[in-house]
Formats: structure tokens, C-alpha cells, sequence
């Protein structure tokens, strides 16, 4: 290994340490929350519990992008929290970003953050509360007046928790960020294509586009069937990839 890129958050100086011996310890230590293409581990460094993602080793090609000419996703993951945070929408806070380069080529990146136990939206699926469904379009609609078009939208990278505070009864969180796009003032186009896959449900998708486009004003009735062609076209693509990879 050559060398590494370590970045730290301020606010979370104490974990300069754990930082450092990432790369070296990660397989060893920790306990493992996912592991496909990504690996998701869970550490508690000086009794602060710690989430580590370990994006998928890129291809050679993808190592010179994210050496000479891109951020790699790691580095993303890192800035794109601070920024959220800046615009006021919840998500863990970045803590540290660890990038390992091997022969002077971007290797292996690692974000960490704060931990959230707060349980994810896939309970929409099972039961599908509307005063729920009505507080994440408002959400969903704040989401994009601010300009944040989250890259990987569905149920599963949505975090909430009841909440009297806030304005409809629930405070979100978004996690799974990296790939996500930041729009002035983005279009109406632009945003339904944002919620194509909030959920491949059709019926819990079409309460949730209309709710979303009544606060907004739009014609709902237009709207769903707009994001309804739009993931008819998604999932062809999708269908046709899995059949050319199956037949490798």
C-alpha cells in the first residue's frame, strides 16, 4: 500500500487513531451490518458507536477516475453529509473519510459515521400508515426544494422516527448518499424522476407521488402516471440486464 488519504471531522478529533488503522484492521475488528457489494461494519471507538461502509474495490479504469479526475464514492459519501447537514436535512454526521492508494492509484475508500438506530421506511410496504405517507412526501418535497436529489431513493435509505417537534409527526433521516445530485431549483421532470424507485409497490408508490404532488401543486393524476411509465422503463432495463448476465 502507498499511502492514504485520511480525513477527520473536527467535531470527532478523538477518533484520529481509529482512522488511521482503518484499512489495516477492518476485516479483524468490528461487526458486520451488510456485506455484498459493499461491507457495512459497526465499531465503538472511545464509546461513540461508529458505522463503517468499505465501498467494492473498483476496476482499473474506475482507479484512474477517482486518482486524476472524480471524487471516489468514500470521498462523496464524506463531503455530501456535511452538506446535508448545511441544508438542514438529517443524516448520520461524517465523521471520517479513509482512502488507500496502491502503486500511486486510488485502491479502497471507506466512509465512517455516526450511528442511527432509528428503523427504515420498507415498513410502508407492510403497513401503509397515511399520516406516514403524507410526512415523507413532505419531507420528499423540502428534500427537493433545497435542491437534493438523492441518487438511490427507496424506502430502505430512509431512516424515521415518531416525532412531536417536527411539523407532520416524524423526523427523517437519509443515509446511502454518495450518488445523490445537488440542483438549483430542479424541475418538475427531474424531481418525479427522483421518486421512481421510492418503492417498486405500485399502489404504496402512487399514495405516495400523490401526496407528494398535492403539496407541490402539480396535477397528481399526471404525475403518477408519469413516474409509473418511468419505472415501467426502469424495470425493462433492469429485466434485461439480469438476462444478459445470467446467460454469462
Amino acid at each position: 500500500m502507498d499511502n492514504m488519504k485520511i480525513t477527520v471531522n473536527p467535531m470527532f478529533s478523538g477518533v484520529d487513531s481509529f482512522a488511521m488503522g482503518l484499512h489495516a484492521n477492518f476485516e479483524s475488528e468490528g461487526e458486520v451490518l451488510y456485506d455484498r457489494r459493499n461491507k457495512v461494519k459497526c465499531f465503538t471507538v472511545n464509546g461513540l458507536t461508529l458505522v463503517v461502509k468499505r465501498y467494492k474495490r473498483p476496476f482499473l479504469l474506475q482507479r484512474f477516475d477517482y486518482t486524476f479526475i472524480r471524487k471516489s464514492k468514500a470521498r462523496r459519501a464524506y463531503s455530501y453529509a456535511l452538506r446535508l447537514k448545511d441544508l438542514c436535512i438529517d443524516t448520520p454526521e461524517a465523521v471520517a473519510c479513509v482512502e488507500a492508494y496502491k502503486h500511486g492509484l486510488f485502491d479502497v475508500g471507506y466512509f465512517v459515521s455516526t450511528y442511527c438506530g432509528d428503523p427504515d421506511l420498507k415498513i410502508l410496504k407492510e403497513t401503509p400508515d397515511d399520516g406516514l405517507i403524507a410526512a415523507f412526501a413532505h419531507f420528499l418535497v423540502n428534500m427537493h426544494s433545497k435542491g437534493v436529489l438523492h441518487g438511490d431513493l427507496n424506502l430502505s435509505n430512509i431512516l424515521y422516527r415518531p416525532d412531536e417537534t417536527e411539523a407532520h409527526g416524524y423526523h427523517f433521516t437519509v443515509i446511502d448518499t454518495n450518488r445523490s445530485r445537488f440542483v438549483d431549483n430542479p424541475s418538475q421532470r427531474q424531481c418525479l424522476r427522483n421518486l421512481v424507485r421510492v418503492s417498486h409497490d405500485r399502489q404504496l408508490n402512487e399514495r405516495i407521488i400523490s401526496h407528494y404532488a398535492q403539496i407541490r401543486g402539480w396535477n397528481q393524476n399526471e404525475c403518477v402516471r408519469t413516474v409509473e411509465r418511468m419505472l415501467d422503463t426502469f424495470e425493462k432495463k433492469r429485466r434485461i440486464k439480469r438476462k444478459i448476465k445470467n446467460k454469462k
